[in-house]
């Protein structure tokens, strides 16, 4: 039988590997000019959603100068930098009682290093200061990678047909929507 500081020394062997290997992110406000970083995070992943994605959706994926000057009139984003450099970023909107989540992106060379559920963290962390019910996203279920991550941060599918994801607040994302997308909800 192991006695219980040979159990704790175990123990604090693998959560030390774990903790580790995760770099922490520091997540700013991005600026008007830093939109370009975002651009440049959104389109590296571009190509993984080709294969699926109806082809009039994949300018949301192979932006443009313009997109950033549209999108950072609309929501607020922020921009998750390891030792300096950029790695994601993350948006948010106001919807009422709940905070919609347009962008979370991981440039596409850093993906699998718990960035993503720290963008989410911190979307979730303005969302609650903002008195937010919860937050709302949309993804394409053959984006097994992103739905993952959502349901493993807590989000639930609420809406998977096109007719259910448009008639939320009553139209909201008819802008936002791609064919294809369903509905997730975090709720606090």
């Amino acid at each position: 039988m192991q006695n219980q500081t040979e159990i704790g020394e175990r123990l604090h062997r693998r959560i030390g590997k774990r903790t580790t290997t995760q770099r922490r992110l520091d997540i700013q406000p991005a600026k008007r000019h830093e939109m370009v970083i975002a651009a440049n995070i959104l389109r590296s992943s571009a190509e993984w959603y080709r294969p699926f994605l109806h082809e009039k959706d994949m300018a949301q994926h192979e932006v443009d100068e313009s997109w950033g000057e549209k999108e950072f009139s609309r929501r607020q984003f922020y921009i998750g930098r390891s030792e300096g450099a950029p790695v994601g970023i993350v948006s948010t909107q106001s919807v009422g009682d709940m905070t919609y989540i347009g962008y979370i992106y991981v440039y596409d060379h850093q993906t699998g290093k718990g960035f993503g559920p720290q963008l989410l963290k911190h979307a979730r962390d303005v969302a609650w200061q903002e008195g937010k019910r919860g937050m709302v996203l949309i993804a394409h279920p053959k984006a097994f990678w992103a739905t993952r991550s959502y349901r493993r941060f807590g989000f639930e599918c609420i809406a998977t047909t096109r007719a259910q994801v448009l008639d939320w607040r009553g139209g909201w994302l008819k802008p936002y929507y791609e064919e294809g997308f369903e509905l997730y909800q975090y709720l606090f």
